[in-house]
């Protein structure tokens, strides 16, 4: 008879992953793979078999590819979209917070390989930009946006497009270091140089607009 565990279920016996679980699962097996093969190469039967699970479980979880690539990249984009915390401070010193966080989030490895994948993909999968469409990128739906938003609702800044602010603030903070990156044509920036150039540009953005 086999031995049982102290719990009274069979030794050695895997744990069933809860659905929550599992799709997590995908997602990461998902973005490894696709950063190494592409979009395009990976198949369902390639993540399957990754995974560990049946292509049937894969599909019961995710009918397409598509909607793995789009469950990858709410995980992705979640840092941009978390809610701004003001916590009491100047609306200066809450922009120069968020500015490095999601600078520095951008230019991270992992990071600097899913851009490039959506660069190198996007033009030739209407797939990722149907996903594209469907994140809303670029379209308001970020915390910057909406934070500035909400402050030039207040008075706080003059803006009259909090989209084209925010695009203009994170790539004046963010554009040369990350097409270095990109490109491979210089290191990844310390932290305090994100900084350095974030104060840069949040002191050029705040004489513009306060």
């Amino acid at each position: 008879m086999p031995a049982r565990s102290p719990g009274g279920s069979h030794a050695g016996r895997p744990r069933q992953m809860s659905e929550a679980e599992r799709r997590a699962h995908l997602v990461a097996v998902a973005g490894t793979m696709f950063l190494q093969r592409g979009y395009r190469a990976t198949t369902m039967d390639d993540i399957a078999q990754c995974a560990g699970m049946s292509k049937k479980t894969v599909y019961q979880i995710f009918p397409a590819k598509s909607e793995l690539f789009d469950a990858l990249l709410t995980a992705w984009l979640a840092p941009f979209t978390l809610p701004v915390e003001t916590g009491g401070r100047s609306p200066r010193e809450v922009l120069n917070d968020v500015l490095c966080r999601l600078v520095n989030f951008a230019l991270s490895e992992r990071q600097i390989s899913m851009t490039r994948l959506l660069i190198a993909e996007t033009p030739y999968s209407k797939d990722i930009a149907i996903v594209l469409e469907r994140q809303g990128i670029g379209r308001g739906k970020g915390a910057l946006e909406r934070w500035l938003a909400a402050e030039a609702a207040l008075g706080t800044f003059r803006i009259d497009d909090p989209e084209n602010a925010a695009g203009t603030l994170f790539f004046a903070a963010a554009g040369d270091f990350l097409f270095g990156l990109l490109l491979r044509t210089r290191p990844r920036p310390s932290a305090e140089d994100v900084a350095a150039q974030v104060e840069r540009a949040v002191t050029t953005f705040c004489q513009q607009v306060v």
